[in-house]
């Protein structure tokens, strides 16, 4: 399933870096809603405002928030937290990353077809095993978004290493996913009890994960079942798939700004780790971006944050849910990515968002 798929920045705007202007004294209307520009996701927040969550900090003293305090769905946004944990363990010596992992225990969390052609792209880049390194993983769950390394970083962790790690910034009481577990419970309906709260299914998600992972028969039959249902009847499974995403790990972009602010300032241990796999692409002719994105179906997240040359970084979190399935996320995420980049270098565009914010 293509929506599967985290976009990463391919293309950078080429904008000079510049000061922040004030405020216009008033708003020139919005007239797009194509998602595939920076334009259309102006036009997405301000005709459907409950839509779309967002912070966007240029550094120099100017903030603009919408919807900062509300829960969103974070798609694979939320692996930072898996990022930061990770960071902390190498720092502390509970974890090495050159610590081998065999091809066969990361791919008993891998459930074929199901995160867009992530996993396969990133055994690609890595060569065919039979056995990696743990920092090795690390690259593909960030870099390709691959949802098997999350799983199994989580699992090798501990639920309270993650948790410790969003309670560093203050984000108590954070939705861990299970990528596996959840597409098990997209697969298996019937696996749900009726009446289950939101925390239900996230324990769900953890305990169908870790069968997924341990039972092979298990394993097989939630890829055979997510295959037939997408074959079978397109539309019932993308109308499937919209609503299971909104019961998916969601968390606020006040909670998500923090944690890479955290990282860019050096304010959590091993911040220098996971600013450099957040940081992988290099620099660009607007700065150092370090970032992680994410989809599902009807949901596309970014977090992340821009070193300057001039020695200053700017921080944003763009949310989106109950989006359109047309045109499909892998031509939305550049409207989106643009709204961010064009926001943290231009003080013009940061004034356009701020208008309809």
């Amino acid at each position: 399933m293509s929506t599967f798929r985290i976009i990463v920045i391919t293309v950078l705007l080429g904008l000079a870096l510049v000061g922040c202007g004030s405020a216009p004294a008033s708003c020139p209307p919005v007239g797009s809603s194509d998602l595939t520009t920076a334009d259309g996701w102006l036009g997405r927040v301000a005709g459907a405002p409950r839509t779309v969550g967002l912070v966007v900090d240029d550094g120099r003293g100017h903030v603009v928030s919408h919807g900062a305090d509300t829960p969103f769905p974070l798609a694979s946004a939320v692996k930072v937290v898996h990022l930061t944990a990770y960071a902390a363990a190498v720092t502390d010596g509970r974890i090495r990353p050159d610590e081998p992992v065999a091809r066969v225990d990361w791919e008993r969390w891998y459930v074929a077809g199901t995160d867009g052609g992530a996993h396969p792209v990133a055994l690609q880049r890595l060569g065919p095993g039979p056995a990696y390194t743990v920092d090795q993983l690390v690259t593909a769950m960030i870099r390709e978004s691959d949802n098997a390394a999350a799983d199994w970083l989580r699992a090798r962790l501990g639920d309270d290493a993650l948790r410790a790690a969003a309670a560093s910034v203050g984000w108590s009481g954070v939705e861990l996913p299970g990528f596996a577990g959840a597409t098990a419970r997209l697969a298996m309906p019937q696996l749900v009890t009726p009446g289950s709260t939101h925390a239900q299914l996230m324990d769900l998600d953890g305990r169908l994960g870790r069968r997924v992972a341990d039972d092979a028969a298990f394993h097989d039959e939630v890829a055979r079942r997510v295959a037939a249902a997408a074959a079978q009847d397109p539309a019932r499974f993308v109308a499937d798939a919209l609503a299971w995403s909104a019961t998916t790990a969601q968390g606020t972009p006040t909670q998500l700004l923090a944690l890479h602010r955290a990282i860019a300032t050096g304010a959590v241990p091993g911040a220098d780790v996971a600013a450099r796999h957040l940081t992988w692409q290099g620099p660009t002719s607007a700065g150092t971006i370090g970032f992680k994105g994410g989809s599902l179906v009807g949901v596309l997240t970014f977090g992340g944050f821009l070193r300057r040359d001039d020695g200053s970084t700017g921080y944003a979190v763009v949310l989106g849910r109950d989006l359109p399935t047309t045109p499909p996320v892998t031509e939305q995420v550049t409207g989106q990515q643009g709204l961010v980049l064009e926001a943290l270098v231009s003080p013009d565009r940061f004034d356009r968002l701020a208008c309809v914010a």
